[in-house]
């Protein structure tokens, strides 16, 4: 009876360590990595940002990492530093007060399929001005794009994605759309009148647009 006993207590055993090294070997994010699978950095398709990185220095632009920040038409010590961060890429064109510069976000530059920022910067929609002495830019990307530049509901308090380092262009204007991407909103704006700012995005994006375009944006009033 004692050797029976001594018998289940190994097969229970032997059988408890299986499901252990089985359960440990398994993994629910389908990422050996334990990254949730699709995010960065892990499997599952996940957006490759070393190389959307390097693809953007590639292409002539430069990396970024920006602050979202509040109150930035103040001085900056009165600046509200809020927990956003985001790495962009910025490309730059001509020198000194005639310089321009473009923001995008690295998903929108190097992802081959679409997103809100791309699609709105290739549609070139007609801009929709504000009828006040309401920031024109801020404006068209609200009312004429749907998405959103807004720092809380402070009227003059302004905000914006900073980098205190740089020389020149310590704010950048962001319009953000619901799918998380971003672009300049000066940027977008000037290029739906046909002007260029620091570099034509439709050049360096790794979408290849359909033709005609996904009607994603039209102009006001527009089917």
């Amino acid at each position: 009876m004692k050797g029976l006993r001594l018998g289940l207590v190994v097969v229970l055993g032997v059988a408890l360590v299986a499901a252990c090294t089985a359960s440990e070997g398994s993994n629910p994010t389908g990422s050996g990595s334990g990254a949730p699978a699709g995010s960065p950095g892990g499997s599952g398709g996940g957006f490759d940002t070393v190389a959307a990185e390097r693809y953007c220095t590639d292409q002539g632009g430069q990396l970024v990492d920006r602050v979202a920040a509040w109150n930035t038409n103040a001085d900056p010590s009165q600046w509200l530093e809020l927990a956003g961060r985001m790495r962009l890429c910025e490309f730059e064109m001509g020198q000194g007060d005639t310089a321009t510069r473009i923001s995008v976000d690295l998903v929108t530059l190097y992802s081959e399929e679409p997103t809100l920022a791309g699609l709105a910067y290739l549609s070139k929609v007609p801009v929709t001005l504000p009828t006040t002495g309401a920031n024109p830019a801020a404006y068209n990307c609200m009312e004429g794009l749907a998405g959103t530049s807004q720092f809380g509901n402070t009227p003059g308090s302004g905000g914006g994605w900073t980098d205190k380092t740089q020389p020149v262009f310590v704010v950048m204007s962001l319009c953000m759309f619901a799918d998380g991407s971003a672009i300049d909103e000066w940027g977008i704006t000037y290029y739906a009148n046909g002007d260029v700012r620091g570099a034509d995005l439709a050049t360096k994006m790794r979408y290849t647009p359909t033709d005609p375009l996904p009607a994603v944006f039209v102009p006001a009033g527009g089917n």
